[in-house]
Formats: structure tokens, C-alpha cells, sequence
């Protein structure tokens, strides 16, 4: 990649200590400034409220590991209901068992400033902090290559062209969900935002890709968590949240937009 070194950028922000919103981006040093001054901006226009602590951190992203976008699909849902319900039969045909106990579970994440890591099979907690839980970080859209998010090198050969800064929960949400299934040991995830404006949440797994729910929650609900479910020896479980939180990892071709569902056969 052109104009090394990359840094990552990470802002969070809260207010009277609850978390508000974060974000991060992978970029070149030059872009550094212009990235912070621009995450620093989304946190104070979020939803949420204006935060009173905004924090952000800028490290070196090392040589970040390429990895492909987890192919998409989107399932239409007009209910809150029905798109928890998709959730959980979604999750039961990737071979889960005991899907509603852990739909039952995942109300306890709402609280967690990370996701809870799960055994997909005893359902043991594997977090080391439950109150953190574990933050999948460290990543973004790679800026250049032969997928829908390519971008031309800039004049000057100064790398990609700047891409845009604001929110934008579909390609971030792939971005998160390919790192996440890229991870030692992790066999699926659910996600429902915390945004009080999107109510549009996922599954994912390496066999169904990211499933796009369009409705998993209430409008105007706050509330919101993921779980990442785990497979395997609890030797794997270090390398599993060092990966996580630790890997710096650009995703390749991920989609400009959202697909549309297929429609629905007449009656």
C-alpha cells in the first residue's frame, strides 16, 4: 500500500461515563490530522448526545493483513420481532445450538462497552473483563484494489483519495464482521446497534456471510450489544482476543451499498 506508515485512529466518546459512540480508520500519515479532526466532529453530532470526554488515540497500524469481505445478503424484516426471529433461525441453519438461550443472553450485552465471547456450545462466558467484554478493533476498509470501494490514487501519488469520514453503518459493520470472522476459533456473531436512529442489525458466520436484518429492534431504541460465538480448545482463547484487539486488518472489496432482498413470490 502506497504511502506507508499507516496509523490507526481511534475516537471514543461518552458522556457522565456512558459510552456515546466510536470509530476508527486505517490510514496513511498524512491523513492522520484531517481523520482525527473529522472523528472528533461525528462524536459530537451523534444521536446519543454530546459527549463530555472525547478521546483520540493515533498508533502505528504496523502491516496490516488483507483479508476479503465477507460476502452479503440482506433479509427484509418489518418488525423488531420478526427480525430477532430471522436472527435466531438464521443461526440455528449455521448449525448453533441452543439458539434461544443465547437470544436470551444477548440482553446482558447491552450494558457491555464490548462484545461478550461465547462458547458456541456450553455457553460459558470466555471475556476476561465481563465488563468490557472484548472490542474487535484495529481495522477498516482497505482504500485501493479491484472491489466497489477501489479509489484511484490521488494526484501526487500521495495514496488513495480521502473517503468519506461520516457514518456509515453498512460498509462499517461488514468491516467489523469480516474482521471478526477472520478470528481463531469464531464460528458466528450477532450484532444489533446501539444507535438510536438505525435499527438495522446482522448475522454473520464464514457459511452466511453478513446477513443484512433490516429490522432487529425499535426506532429511537438505544439499546444494543453483539455476541461472538466460539469454537474450540480454551488454549485458542488468547489468540482469539489478541487477534481481535490487537491485529491490525484492512478488508478488500466491500460494497459501496446494501443489496436489496430478493422479492417476495406473489400470492
Amino acid at each position: 500500500m502506497p504511502d506507508l506508515p499507516l496509523f490507526c485512529v481511534k475516537m471514543r466518546a461518552s458522556a457522565a461515563g456512558a459510552h456515546v459512540s466510536g470509530a476508527e480508520r486505517i490510514v496513511p500519515a498524512a491523513r492522520v490530522p484531517e481523520v482525527a479532526a473529522a472523528l472528533a466532529a461525528r462524536a459530537l453530532a451523534h444521536p446519543k448526545g454530546t459527549p463530555d470526554d472525547i478521546r483520540i488515540r493515533v498508533e502505528p497500524a504496523g502491516d496490516p493483513l488483507r483479508i476479503p469481505a465477507l460476502p452479503v445478503a440482506t433479509e427484509r424484516t418489518a418488525t423488531a420481532a420478526e427480525g430477532l426471529a430471522r436472527a435466531a433461525e438464521l443461526l440455528a441453519a449455521d448449525g448453533v445450538a441452543r439458539v434461544p438461550e443465547i437470544m436470551a443472553l444477548f440482553r446482558e450485552t447491552y450494558a457491555m462497552r464490548g462484545a461478550m465471547l461465547l462458547d458456541a456450545d456450553t455457553l460459558e462466558r470466555l471475556e476476561p473483563d465481563r465488563a468490557r467484554g472484548v472490542r474487535a478493533t484495529r481495522m477498516d476498509a482497505a482504500p485501493e484494489g479491484s472491489g466497489p470501494c477501489a479509489a484511484p490514487a490521488a494526484p501526487g501519488g500521495s495514496g488513495a483519495l480521502p473517503r468519506p469520514l461520516a457514518k456509515n453503518h453498512f460498509a462499517e459493520a461488514i468491516v467489523l464482521a469480516s474482521k471478526v470472522q477472520a478470528a481463531p476459533g469464531i464460528v458466528a456473531e450477532i450484532c444489533v446497534s446501539d444507535d438510536p436512529d438505525y435499527a438495522t442489525g446482522y448475522v454473520a458466520s464464514k457459511s452466511l456471510g453478513y446477513r443484512r436484518i433490516t429490522t432487529i429492534k425499535e426506532k429511537g431504541d438505544p439499546c444494543g450489544g453483539r455476541i461472538f460465538l466460539f469454537r474450540g480448545p480454551r488454549s485458542l482463547v488468547p489468540d482469539c482476543i489478541r487477534f481481535l484487539q490487537e491485529r491490525s486488518v484492512l478488508v478488500e472489496g466491500v460494497p459501496a451499498a446494501p443489496p436489496e432482498p430478493p422479492a417476495r413470490p406473489a400470492r
